[in-house]
């Protein structure tokens, strides 16, 4: 199992099986990360990965998103395709920016 936790957040860590997408154990009741389309093209679920490189890197499609919504953001991904690999933290972009 990988552990996921949400630094600032009161969600408590989340245990994932190892290549499990994210998006497929979190929903409206449980989730720390907003959620929009859930396929990668809005950018809603934009969040910080630590450490960096934790859960893989971001494909081509989702790249460029990222370039649009979270290009001054370290090691950005978007939640909804994240695969557990790793442990890591996962903090939304827009409380790392500072907003709520």
């Amino acid at each position: 199992m990988i552990r996921l936790t949400f630094p600032g957040s009161a969600f408590p860590p989340l245990e994932v099986p190892r290549g499990h997408l994210l998006a497929e154990h979190l929903d409206g009741g449980n989730a720390p990360v907003l959620f929009g389309c859930r396929t990668g093209l809005c950018g809603t679920c934009a969040v910080v990965v630590e450490p960096a490189g934790a859960l893989g890197e971001p494909s081509l499609d989702e790249f460029e998103v990222l370039e649009l919504v979270a290009d001054d953001v370290p090691s950005p991904r978007l939640a909804c395709q994240l695969r557990a690999v790793d442990d890591a933290a996962l903090t939304p972009c827009t409380r790392w920016r500072g907003g709520r």
